[in-house]
C-alpha cells in the first residue's frame, strides 16, 4: 500500500512489539518460566499500549483513504454491488475493531496499576496469578494487531481495484495513484472490448456443458445479454460517427470513401444482431417466469454471433486507423417494452424510522412542509432498458422513505404501481409514519396505456376530494404512459392546530394541490414536436384545475383558496446550461397559467432569483465540467449542452383568487422557505450505498406558515405584478403593511362616533341620532372585523418570519 500513498502498517516498531509480547505470553503460560520483572512487564504493557494506538490510527486512515477513493469513483460511475458488499463488512469489523482497542485500554491501564503495586510492595517479579493476567492481555492485543492487518490487506485489495478504474476513467486518485499514459478513451475502447471478449469465452464455455441448462440460471444469460446489447448499440452509435466526424486518419481521399464503405456495411451487420439478442432476452425472462428450464442454446448461438461481430469491428477500428481518442461511449438512450409476465413483485425491508411529527414554529405557529420529488421509480423492464444498468429502486425507496417524518404532503412523479409492489409498499410506510391520505394514479389504464401515470399525494391533512387527469397519448415512450395529473383539496392548513385539522369545520382553510408530469423531450430532433405536446397538456390541465378549483356557486370558476401546482413540467426554464434566466417556453407557460389561474408565483425562482438546476447537473473537476451522478442519470444527455443542467422541475403558488372572481380573500398561508432538496447520499457515512443520490432529479421542498384567521376582504390588488413580489413578498405581509393605517381609521371614526354622541340634544332629533349612530355602529364593526383580520394577519407574518429562520437551521440539519 505504501506504493499508493496511503497509510500502511509496515511498521517494523509494531512489529517488534507483536513479536515481544507473543514471546513474554509464551513465557508467562509456562510454569517453570512463569515470570517476568515488574519493570519489563510495565514496560511491555507500555509498548501495547502504544502500539495498538498506532495500529487503529494507521488503520482509520487506511479506511477513510479507501472511502475516500469509493466515493471519487462513485460520482464517476456506477457504484460495484461486490465491492459494496464488501465495504459494509470491513466496515463492521473496523467498529468491532475499535470497541476491542477501547476495551483493551482499560484492561491495560488495570494490568499496569497491578504491576506498579505489586512494585511498590518491593516484589521484583509477577507473581502467578498476575503472570496469568498479563499473558491474557498480551494475547488480546496480539490478536488484535493481526486483525487490524488483515483488514488492511482487504482494504488494499479494494484500493487497488479501485485506483484501477479511476485510471481507466481517466482520472487521478485522490491518493497520488499515477496515472498511465495512454488516451483515456482509446483505452476505454480498448478495455471494454477486450473485458467483454473474456467474459463471453468463460460463458460460452459453460454453455456447452451437456448440463448446462440446470448449471447455468437464467439471471446470469440475461445479465450477459444485457452487456452485449449494450456494447453493439455504442458500436452502432461509432460507427455512425465515422461517416459524418473527421475520425480516420488515412491521408488519401479513396482510403476514406473505403473506410466509410466498410463502416456502413458494418453497420448493417451490427444491427442484424440486436432482434436476435433482444429475442433471446425474453426466452430466458420467460422461461423464469414460468419455472421452465432456460434452452441455453439460442442464448449461445447468439454470444457467438455479438462476438464474431464485435471481433470484426475491433480489426477494422484497429487496421484502418480510426481515432477513438476523442469518442467516448454513450448509453443509448431508447427503451424497450417490459415483458409483463417476467415481473415479480418488490421485496423491502419494513422502515422503522421517526414517526413522523407536525412542525410547530415558535410560540405554537402552524407551518405546513411541503416537498414535490420526481422519484424516478419507474416500472420494472429489462436491464438494457434503463439509463445505466440496474438503477437500485429497493435501496433508494427503503433510503426515501426515511426522509418522510419531514413534511406535512409530498407529491411524487415517477412513482409507478404497474407490475410492482414498490408504491403499495411505500404507502403502507407512510400511513405507518402519520400519512392519513393517499391519492394515487390509477393501474387500470390498460389497453390504451401499458403503465399508470406514476403520480402520488401523501398528506397528513384530510382530503375533502380527489380527482385524476388523464392526458391525451404523449409521443415516443410516453404514449405508453398514462400522464395526467391528480388533484386533491384538503381541509385545514395547518397541520399543527386541532382547530383547523378538524376535518368537519367547514370553515376551516382549503388548500388546492396539484401534481402532474408533462411530456418529456427524448431526442433533439422531436424536441418542438414535444412542445406541441405539452402545449395542448397545459390546456387540457387548466381546464381541469378551473373545474376542480371552483370555491363558489356562480356558473363562472370561482377559486377562494390557495392552489399548489407542483411536479415535472418537463419544461426547461433555462435559457441554456449556464444562464438561469427564462426560457421562452417558460414564460409562454407563465403567461397561459397567468391568464387561466390568475397571478402565479414560482418560489423556486422568486426566492433564488435564477432557475436552478433540477435535473442532469454538472460539476467542476480537475478535468472539467463532468456530471455530477453517474448512477441514474442517462448518460447521453451529457453530450449536448440543450440537454444537460436542466430545470424541469415546479412549484407554482397560486396565493390569490382567481381574476374571474369579484371577491377577495386572505390567503390563509404565507410561503416561508423554497429551496432544491437534492436527496444526496452521503457515502462516508452510508459505507457501501449502491447511488450517490435517491433519484436522477432534485426536489422541491418548500414551507408556509398558515394564518389561523382566514375570513374578511384582502386589501391588495390581486392583478399585482409578479415582478413587485420577487423577494417572496405574498398577500399576508401587504396586508400586515396597511394594518396601522386601517387601526387609525378606525379609531378616527370610533372618535367621530363619539363627538356625534355628546353634541346630540335636542329631543326632535334624537330619533335621526339613533338611527346615525346605528350606522356609525355598523361601520364600526364592520371595520373593527377588517382590523381583527388585519391584526390577525400580521400575528401570522410576525409568527412566519419568526419561524423562518428555526425552519432554515432545521433544513441545514436534516442536509
Amino acid at each position: 500500500m505504501a506504493d499508493l500513498s496511503i497509510p500502511s502498517l509496515s511498521n517494523g516498531g509494531v512489529y517488534e512489539v507483536d513479536a515481544t509480547s507473543a514471546d513474554a505470553a509464551a513465557r508467562l503460560r509456562c510454569k517453570t518460566l512463569a515470570s517476568m520483572s515488574c519493570r519489563e512487564a510495565e514496560r511491555l504493557l507500555d509498548s501495547n499500549f502504544r502500539a495498538n494506538d498506532e495500529t487503529v490510527t494507521t488503520l482509520q486512515g487506511a479506511w477513510d483513504c479507501t472511502i475516500r477513493l469509493d466515493c471519487q469513483l462513485g460520482e464517476a460511475e456506477r457504484p460495484d454491488g461486490e465491492r459494496n458488499k464488501m465495504l459494509r463488512s470491513f466496515d463492521t469489523e473496523r467498529v468491532s475493531i475499535i470497541d476491542a482497542r477501547n476495551l483493551l485500554e482499560v484492561d491495560l491501564l488495570a494490568a499496569k496499576l497491578q504491576v506498579q503495586l505489586a512494585a511498590s510492595n518491593g516484589s521484583q517479579l509477577c507473581a502467578p496469578v498476575l503472570s496469568v493476567v498479563l499473558a491474557d492481555v498480551l494475547e488480546r492485543n496480539v490478536s488484535l494487531r493481526e486483525n487490524c492487518a488483515k483488514l488492511c490487506e482487504g482494504l488494499e485489495m479494494i484500493v487497488r481495484s479501485v485506483a484501477m478504474a479511476l485510471r481507466e476513467l481517466g482520472l487521478r486518485p485522490e491518493c497520488g495513484v499515477p496515472d498511465v499514459g495512454e488516451e483515456r478513451l482509446t483505452r476505454r475502447w480498448r478495455v471494454e472490448f477486450e473485458s467483454l471478449r473474456e467474459a463471453n469465452d468463460v460463458l460460452l464455455k459453460t454453455l456447452k456443458h451437456p448440463d448446462a441448462n440446470l448449471a447455468v440460471p437464467s439471471c446470469t444469460i440475461e445479465e450477459r445479454i444485457d452487456v452485449n446489447w449494450k456494447f453493439l448499440l455504442e458500436l452502432v452509435g461509432l460507427l455512425e460517427k465515422i461517416d459524418s466526424e473527421p475520425l480516420l486518419e488515412a491521408e488519401k481521399a479513396e482510403e476514406v470513401e473505403e473506410t466509410k464503405a466498410e463502416a456502413k456495411e458494418l453497420l448493417s451487420q451490427v444491427e442484424e444482431q440486436l432482434p436476435a439478442l433482444l429475442e433471446c432476452k425474453y426466452l430466458a425472462q420467460e422461461a423464469a417466469a414460468f419455472g421452465r428450464k432456460v434452452d441455453v442454446r439460442p442464448a449461445a448461438s447468439c454470444l457467438e454471433a455479438a462476438q464474431r461481430v464485435q471481433t470484426v469491428v475491433w480489426r477494422f477500428l484497429t487496421t484502418r486507423r480510426v481515432d477513438l481518442s476523442t469518442v467516448c461511449p454513450t448509453k443509448f438512450a431508447e427503451e424497450m417494452l417490459p415483458h409483463p409476465a417476467a415481473f415479480g413483485p418488490a421485496r423491502s425491508e419494513a422502515y422503522t424510522g421517526p414517526e413522523g411529527s407536525p412542525h410547530r414554529g415558535p410560540g405554537g405557529s402552524s407551518v405546513l412542509r411541503f416537498l414535490t420529488y420526481n422519484i424516478f421509480m419507474r416500472a420494472p423492464a429489462p436491464t438494457f432498458a434503463h439509463n445505466n444498468g440496474n438503477d437500485k429502486k429497493d435501496a433508494r425507496l427503503q433510503r426515501f422513505a426515511q426522509h418522510l417524518c419531514r413534511y406535512d404532503v409530498v407529491c411524487l412523479q415517477e412513482m409507478f404501481g404497474a407490475f410492482s409492489q414498490r408504491r403499495d409498499w411505500l404507502i403502507e410506510v407512510a400511513q405507518q409514519n402519520g400519512f392519513t391520505e393517499v391519492h394515487r394514479s390509477p393501474t387500470s389504464v390498460r389497453p390504451r396505456f401499458l403503465v399508470d401515470g406514476g403520480l402520488l399525494i401523501l398528506s397528513r391533512l384530510p382530503m375533502v376530494t380527489q380527482s385524476v387527469l388523464t392526458f391525451e397519448p404523449g409521443t415516443h415512450l410516453d404514449r405508453l404512459s398514462a400522464k395526467g395529473a391528480l388533484y386533491a383539496r384538503l381541509r385545514g392548513a395547518g397541520s399543527c392546530d386541532p382547530f383547523l385539522m378538524g376535518a368537519a369545520d367547514a370553515e376551516a382553510p382549503l388548500l388546492h394541490v396539484c401534481t402532474t408530469h408533462f411530456q418529456s423531450t427524448y431526442t433533439e430532433e422531436s424536441s418542438q414536436h414535444s412542445v406541441t405536446v405539452r402545449e395542448a397538456q397545459t390546456a387540457q390541465l387548466l381546464q381541469f384545475l378551473l373545474r376542480e378549483t371552483d370555491d363558489g356557486e356562480d356558473p363562472t370558476p370561482q377559486r377562494r383558496w390557495p392552489l399548489l401546482l407542483c411536479g415535472t413540467l418537463n419544461v426547461n426554464g433555462r435559457k441554456s446550461a449556464m444562464d438561469g434566466s427564462h426560457s421562452a417556453e417558460y414564460l409562454a407557460l407563465l403567461h397561459v397559467l397567468r391568464e387561466s389561474l390568475g397571478e402565479v408565483q414560482d418560489l423556486l425562482y422568486d426566492i433564488r432569483g435564477s432557475h436552478p438546476v433540477t435535473y442532469a447537473d454538472t460539476r467542476l473537476s480537475g478535468s472539467g465540467e463532468v456530471p455530477a451522478e453517474r448512477v441514474l442519470t442517462n448518460a447521453g444527455v451529457y453530450y449536448s449542452d440543450a440537454s444537460k443542467r436542466q430545470r424541469l422541475d415546479y412549484l407554482f403558488f397560486f396565493p390569490y383568487v382567481n381574476h374571474h372572481s369579484s371577491q377577495g380573500n386572505v390567503a390563509p398561508m404565507v410561503p416561508a422557505t423554497c429551496q432544491v432538496e437534492k436527496f444526496l447520499v452521503d457515502r462516508t457515512k452510508d459505507v457501501g450505498a449502491p447511488v450517490t443520490q435517491l433519484s436522477d432529479h432534485y426536489g422541491i421542498e418548500a414551507t408556509f406558515a398558515v394564518i389561523a384567521s382566514h375570513q374578511g376582504r384582502n386589501v391588495t390588488d390581486p392583478g399585482t405584478p409578479a415582478s413587485q413580489r420577487s423577494d417572496g413578498t405574498t398577500a399576508g405581509a401587504q396586508v400586515a403593511d396597511n394594518a396601522d393605517q386601517t387601526m387609525d381609521a378606525t379609531a378616527e371614526v370610533a372618535e367621530a362616533h363619539a363627538h356625534e354622541s355628546e353634541t346630540a340634544g335636542e329631543e326632535g332629533e334624537l330619533q335621526d341620532f339613533e338611527g346615525e349612530t346605528a350606522d356609525a355602529a355598523e361601520t364600526a364593526d364592520e371595520e373593527s372585523e377588517e382590523v381583527a383580520t388585519a391584526a390577525a394577519a400580521l400575528q401570522a407574518l410576525v409568527a412566519a418570519e419568526a419561524f423562518t429562520h428555526s425552519v432554515r437551521s432545521y433544513s441545514d440539519m436534516t442536509e
